[in-house]
């Protein structure tokens, strides 16, 4: 007598094979949400560098001061460190904007380097 159904034994095999494709998705999705999230604080770090750099051309101060100070933006709170280079030329500084979460200081999302002339400067 040839019986109708599957032997309990493949089951089991499918159900294993469902279980692995399954986690397999899930891991997928996973380090995709971990990816966008990583994005989405790294173009909010490019903001926060850019607004500050914005900032330093737009306050026509000499010389140019090394600070950092932490900023909400986005619903997060950062630290952006503002370091100031000596060029050859004294009429011209440059200016490295490190931007990071204010909670994880140690980790920098974003970097911008830029060049500021001396307001007023022979040239």
């Amino acid at each position: 007598m040839k019986s109708k159904g599957f032997t309990l034994i493949e089951l089991l095999i499918a159900m294993a094979v469902f279980a692995t494709a399954g986690a397999a998705v899930m891991k997928t999705a996973s380090e995709h949400m971990n990816s966008i999230s990583h994005l989405e604080n790294m173009t909010f770090a490019s903001y926060v560098a850019e607004n500050q750099l914005n900032a330093v051309f737009l306050e026509k101060v000499w010389p140019l001061k090394s600070e950092q100070k932490t900023m909400e933006f986005a619903n997060r709170n950062w630290l952006w460190q503002q370091e100031i280079k000596k060029t050859p030329d004294a009429n011209f500084s440059a200016v490295v904007v490190k931007v990071s979460l204010a909670d994880n200081p140690e980790k920098v999302l974003y970097q911008l380097q830029t060049y500021v002339g001396k307001p007023d400067a022979e040239r």
